[in-house]
């Protein structure tokens, strides 16, 4: 089934709220039951960001009208309809309250082209606060190690923007982001931060926006909301500036459309109306540090930021974080004209420290647990050990007093883990608690955020070294907090991909992410009532970094298209080494995209006098064991002709399955350019190359892989053009709905598997349903299911009679993303011994059955969809 990635084009916004009246013609029936909100949109008139610009006033009246020709039809069809919001400029639709009985005839009224549910975005982590002094000490030390001579970035920007991209130096060459606006949909920007322009709103920094969240004019960033803090962490990486940190584009201005809000988690409903009103107030780069996995590149709100971009305005996207492995790319990241960002470990970790009074300065660097308040920054007091028990302990016994203790590493270790010592602890009256792992390999390893749960007291984890440090000190020696202990990363790690990225491609084979940049460990703004600076990871940090380097391309060249940034900063990326072992080839290019961006190599890109190669990215969906067909076309702006050698590099391959238990290959497919090795481009000109691609040889089903065609200057040592390109092996049919690695690491358990009751794992065995037995929870039948496909069409859950029969269906769902998440992720479906009527079901065997109908399946090739059924079920009533 040869498949080529699919792309996708429309968007959104809000307004008013509009009351149809009469509902006389409205069937009763059809309105009875519970209100729900749908997305409804309009195919009759294009977006107003869809016209030229002298002609979007026109535009969005005519897209007023067919709006209002909708809800007249609706009107007269008796369709109970309650409009909460317009959206006129990215996408022509109307937000939506109607009777659940009533959705179904949406669709049927002229000029509907999608009715939708709203999706919801997940809500960020929260960032770990750094006090004014401790990130002094940061800006210090890094500047400290800088190094020497005119070019040397500053200490601030080393914290803050890093020097892997080649930020610092773009700002020494008069590149600052100056008369660029970034339009950032987040959290909301504290405004009155000194790096955000200080003082109230709208400020020299922050010149506009709206709050969608609370629906009002003040888009601050409100400190109590699950998602505070993070707006303006986005906001101090793309332009924050004072004497403690400095943005990638320090000059450039910005406009904050707060869409988490203090209670809720938005959905693309709010998201689409901040991108509606970005569009209208004209900003020039849009940054979105969200997503939600499993859409669609056809979802309405990647359709929404595809017609901003197709309006001139680039948007740059964070493509996800999660320990998934393959097919975990976020939307809208996966939108056709998103700059959807992976991200790398910076070069340094910023570690937050505490110093030990046992007469030595050196600092005891500490990683934040996530999961309970942040460690204070100012203040000392007494550590004690504490046994690795969950025994309580004598009350009032650690009053006033940090608790240091080992991860428990007994047999029942889930009975008492970091969390539930912790908790100990504090019942005793500890006011903080520290943990080490005491049996790890590596005595300078940090712990990872420990699991479960939630707690009063600060909780961190230090190094096996440190602790064995505090045991040998003298009783009541008291650590004190707010110090700092950066430290440079390894070889390994340093700016290469950091694990946590999200991998493209996307479900329907997109090339996604389409670069990276810096995510991992970066520290910038803050609330005040967060202590004004902070530390987070993810792609949400290396979005706005690359947003803030879309700035500075758009301050030196204001006329580039959002193709032509995409181009640049593709064009001239670093690829980056496998993240752990960088000397084995590169990182797969399904999770580093085109590489690392450079942006003083982009800058000369766009200088006019640079050579480019479009298009700077190639799909090539799945090969089916053939080869695939490319053209790349080398444009020479200069003034003299450019010969290229013609070359390629591979990445490694990864091997389904599609989780964190991807299996990396050596194996490669090769890209030939015409049957030569260099091409000649006149003055002034253009070349087009055929590029053709192989698929790698003796590999799994479904492997991804790719490479970069690589164009390298043979007169002169100007930087390579690198296109980069990427591909599955075999059919994307053929690989398995069913996750295999469940059952690779739980080799004792079936999947899926027919159980007796819900959350019990085991081999897939028959089972009774025994309704005469009211002791006990047998009343349902239940089946375990890990499934990996990264996006099925649809999944059921049916019932057989003993005939074959489908006599109910428990479940149906459409465009269902994968569960396996990380590799052994669940879930449970059950069937209730009901027929589809909702009568019950006689006395009898039965059998379950699962049907996976794989996206994009092509019939004519391997099975599209797959089943599995389940042993007996006997019911008894």
């Amino acid at each position: 089934m040869y498949r080529h990635s699919i792309s996708a084009a429309s968007a959104l916004l809000l307004v008013s709220l509009i009351l149809p009246g009469d509902l006389a013609h409205a069937d009763s029936d059809d309105r009875s039951g519970p209100w729900v909100t749908r997305i409804v949109t309009l195919d009759s008139a294009p977006a107003a960001q869809q016209a030229a610009p002298q002609d979007r006033a026109t535009a969005r009246r005519t897209v007023s009208h067919a709006q209002r020709t909708l809800i007249d039809a609706a009107h007269d069809a008796g369709i109970a309809l309650s409009v909460e919001r317009q959206y006129r400029n990215v996408v022509n639709g109307l937000l939506v309250e109607v009777p659940a009985g009533q959705t179904g005839r949406l669709t049927e009224l002229p000029g509907v082209a999608q009715v939708t549910e709203p999706v919801t975005y997940e809500m960020p982590e929260k960032p770990t606060p750094v006090s004014k002094d401790v990130l002094a000490k940061a800006v210090a030390q890094a500047g400290h190690d800088a190094r020497s001579g005119d070019a040397a970035p500053s200490g601030r920007e080393i914290v803050t923007a890093t020097d892997l991209t080649g930020v610092p130096q773009a700002h020494r060459l008069g590149y600052t982001g100056k008369g660029v606006t970034v339009g950032i949909i987040d959290s909301g920007i504290a405004y009155d931060h000194p790096a955000l322009g200080g003082g109230g709103f709208p400020n020299a920094k922050v010149v506009g926006g709206y709050d969608f969240a609370d629906e009002d004019a003040d888009p601050y960033d409100d400190k109590f909301g699950p998602a505070a803090g993070h707006g303006t962490h986005v906001a101090g990486i793309v332009a924050g500036d004072d004497t403690h940190i400095e943005g990638v584009a320090p000059d450039a201005t910005l406009r904050s459309y707060r869409v988490f809000g203090t209670k809720n988690s938005p959905t693309d409903a709010i998201i689409l109306a901040a991108l509606d009103r970005a569009a209208a107030d004209g900003v020039d780069v849009v940054n979105m540090s969200l997503g939600a996995t499993g859409n669609r590149s056809s979802s309405v709100l990647s359709l929404a930021v595809n017609h901003l971009v197709d309006s001139g305005v680039p948007t740059v996207v964070a493509n996800g974080n999660g320990y998934a492995g393959p097919f975990n790319a976020a939307a809208p990241a996966v939108a056709d004209g998103a700059i959807a960002v992976g991200s790398t470990y910076s070069s340094r970790y910023p570690f937050l420290a505490f110093t030990l009074g046992d007469g030595s300065s050196a600092p005891v660097p500490y990683l934040d647990s996530g999961r309970a308040p942040a460690a204070p920054s100012t203040g000392a007091h007494p550590v004690t050990v504490i046994p690795s028990s969950c025994d309580p302990l004598p009350a009032g016994s650690l009053q006033g007093k940090i608790a240091l203790f080992a991860e428990y590493t007994g047999t029942d270790v889930f009975k008492c883990r970091v969390m539930d010592l912790a908790r100990t602890a504090e019942a005793a009256g500890a006011i903080a608690a520290v943990h080490y792992n005491p049996s790890g390999t590596d005595p300078d390893a940090l712990p990872f955020s420990p699991c479960c749960g939630s707690i009063g007291i600060p909780v961190v984890g230090i190094r096996a070294r440190d602790a064995e440090r505090i045991k040998a000190a003298p009783a009541g020696t008291e650590l004190s907090w707010g110090a700092y202990a950066g430290a440079p990363m390894t070889a390994d790690a340093a700016g290469l991909m950091d694990p946590s990225s999200s991998w493209g491609p996307g479900n329907e084979l997109e090339f996604k992410p389409d670069v990276a940049a810096p995510g991992g460990y970066i520290l910038s703004a803050l609330p005040p009532g967060q202590d004004w600076y902070g530390v987070m990871s993810g792609t949400s940090m290396a979005s706005p970094h690359v947003a803030g380097v879309v700035a500075l391309l758009l301050q030196a060249r204001p006329d580039l298209t959002p193709a032509q940034v995409q181009t640049a900063l593709q064009n001239t990326a670093t690829p980056l080494a496998m993240t752990g072992d960088h000397e084995r080839g590169r990182q797969p290019v399904a999770q580093q995209g085109a590489g690392r961006v450079d942006a003083v190599a982009a800058l000369a890109s766009v200088s006019g006098d640079t050579v480019t190669a479009t298009p700077s990215e190639l799909a090539l969906g799945d090969l089916e064991g053939r080869q695939r067909t490319r053209q790349i076309t080398v444009h020479n702006p200069t003034a003299r002709p450019v010969t290229y050698r013609v070359g390629q590099s591979a990445a490694v391959s990864a091997a389904p399955p599609y989780t964190s238990e991807w299996q990396p290959t050596d194996a490669t497919g090769d890209a030939e350019v015409d049957d030569r090795d260099r091409i000649t481009v006149a003055a002034h000109g253009s070349r087009t190359v055929t590029v053709n691609i192989r698929q790698p040889r003796d590999v799994a089903e479904g492997t991804l892989f790719g490479g970069w065609v690589e164009f390298t200057r043979s007169d002169s040592t100007a930087p390579e053009i690198r296109v980069p390109y990427l591909g599955m092996a075999g059919d994307f049919d053929a690989v398995s709905a069913i996750n295999p690695t469940f059952t690779s690491i739980n080799k004792t358990l079936d999947n899926p598997a027919l159980r007796p009751a819900y959350f019990t794992f085991g081999k897939s065995v028959p089972t009774t349903v025994d309704l005469t037995d009211t002791s006990t929870a047998n009343d349902k039948a239940w089946v375990m299911l890990s499934h990996g496909f990264p996006l099925l069409e649809r999944m059921r859950l049916q019932v057989l009679d003993t005939h074959g029969e489908v006599i109910d269906t428990p479940y149906d769902a459409s465009w269902v993303t994968r569960n396996s998440g990380a590799g052994t992720g669940v879930a449970f479906y059950s069937w209730d011994a009901t027929r589809a009527d909702g009568t019950p079901a006689p006395a009898g065997t039965y059998r379950l059955r699962l049907v996976f109908d794989k996206a994009l399946g092509d019939p004519q090739k391997s099975p599209s969809t797959q089943i599995w059924t389940s042993p007996e079920v006997t019911l008894v009533r």
